[in-house]
């Protein structure tokens, strides 16, 4: 017990000191100077970016490329299905198997599966 109390302190005396040289670094700065140097950041176009999403700020160059020849490597891509996913979340597409199950088979499998009480969980009950 003897030994958490003296970490305790030591630990504590060392977050008091190291605050304390850190508010004798910091020399007070006047508005006018928090102003002028914000200006000039973002004159520079330096300022961090804000809100929900991280903006990256990119340079515009010249392109080598018309924009007819963009459009057909999308419409080629898009017609190939090679399109990177775009948006909040991502399509899978999946590729099913050719099945010889009838709709009518899966339906009477499914109904005789309820009946005898052995269905898997789904939802909130899995």
């Amino acid at each position: 017990m003897k030994s958490v109390f003296t970490k305790s302190t030591l630990v504590l005396a060392m977050g008091l000191v190291a605050s304390a040289s850190f508010a004798a670094d910091s020399t007070p700065v006047s508005r006018e100077q928090v102003r002028a140097a914000y200006l000039q950041a973002r004159a520079e176009g330096s300022l961090p970016a804000t809100g929900e999403g991280q903006i990256a700020a990119y340079k515009a160059t010249a392109s080598t490329v018309t924009r007819d020849a963009v459009r057909a490597d999308y419409l080629m891509a898009r017609k190939a299905g090679t399109l990177t996913p775009t948006g909040e979340g991502q399509e899978i597409q999946v590729k099913l198997a050719p099945t010889n199950v009838t709709r009518e088979v899966v339906k009477a499998e499914y109904f005789a599966t309820r009946k005898a009480g052995t269905l898997p969980a789904t939802g909130e009950r899995s």
